[in-house]
């Protein structure tokens, strides 16, 4: 639960930072730039997510118990970094269709 609510929180600070002002303002000149740097940020949190999630399944992949809930915590960062993705994608295309 704490992976998924900080991979949301991340997210959304992203988009907040970068890309929030830009797509309010609808104009192309500043959206491109700021669309560049918030796929910039967005891509390097991504591979920060997966690289997470893959050490820490290698790590824990031999101490597991019988139980599936040991997976939880990098399910939870991949769907809280997914999950804000879709409204940001939907945010895009509403500024972009003006």
């Amino acid at each position: 639960m704490v992976a998924f609510l900080a991979a949301i929180a991340i997210e959304y600070g992203l988009y907040h930072r970068f890309l929030r002002d830009a797509l309010a303002a609808r104009d192309l000149t500043n959206l491109r730039p700021a669309l560049k740097r918030w796929v910039k940020f967005t891509v390097a949190w991504q591979l920060v997510v997966v690289a997470g999630c893959v050490l820490y399944l290698v790590a824990l992949a031999s101490r597991h118990g019988r139980s599936v809930a040991w997976v939880a915590p990098p399910l939870g960062a991949a769907f809280g970094s997914a999950l804000p993705l879709q409204f940001v994608a939907m945010a895009i295309v509403r500024s972009i269709r003006g």
